[in-house]
């Protein structure tokens, strides 16, 4: 049915009858697809519409996580631009350096890689950021670092809040911070920004935050 990833968001109903985990018997005696195939299909029509850094860590790519991958959709809000850049602009962003820069240029030099990111996009997945929405938003202009474990979110879900409101999410505390949103187990970064005198939050200020923003 799948030869590899790049025919995952591509994948059909029909496809999918040729699986018996994905059929049931129907009243005709003919296959019909089941609840497996439905939730299968809805998740990935919603997984098309990820946000640009999301779609980064998916790829594997060695050293990219949630943090660096947010970083490379700041700079480079789409696909393309990343995959054109040379390791010595992507080390330039603030948040990569020059082992992931590295990382990224190199995946992106292998032919069959690249055939997965152009299929998915044939098939629909978003490969751009909305930068100007992001510009526009409430908390715009602001950087804010978030660390340890946060009460009623994610570390994702945190991080994608702050952005929707536009605020700029940092992987480390330095004078140019705003905010550190700090919950159990914060470590060295609250230290950090205690030292440097850096307003920090917890998670209900954080949450007072992006609703006073949002009613602005």
């Amino acid at each position: 049915m799948l030869v590899n990833e790049a025919g995952l968001f591509s994948l059909t109903s029909d496809q999918l009858r040729a699986s018996a985990f994905f059929t049931r018997a129907g009243q005709d005696g003919h296959s019909e697809l089941n609840a497996n195939a439905d939730k299968l299909l809805e998740q990935l029509e919603r997984a098309k519409q990820q946000p640009l850094w999301r779609v980064l860590v998916s790829l594997s790519i060695r050293h990219v996580g949630p943090t660096a991958a947010q970083a490379l959709a700041r700079a480079y809000p789409d696909m393309s631009l990343i995959s054109s850049a040379s390791a010595e602009e992507l080390a330039l962003v603030e948040g990569v350096g020059e082992v992931i820069a590295r990382s990224v240029r190199e995946w992106f030099a292998v032919d069959w890689q690249q055939e997965i990111v152009a299929a998915w996009a044939a098939a629909g997945v978003r490969m751009h950021e909305d930068a100007t929405a992001a510009a526009d938003g409430p908390l715009s202009g602001l950087t804010v670092v978030i660390t340890g474990t946060l009460e009623g979110f994610t570390r994702d879900s945190a991080t994608e809040a702050a952005q929707a409101a536009g605020a700029k999410v940092a992987s480390s505390v330095s004078k140019k911070t705003d905010y550190l949103i700090a919950g159990e187990n914060a470590g060295s970064k609250l230290a950090k920004a205690e030292s440097l005198g850096i307003p920090i939050l917890d998670a209900a200020g954080f949450t007072r935050l992006l609703t006073s923003a949002t009613e602005q």
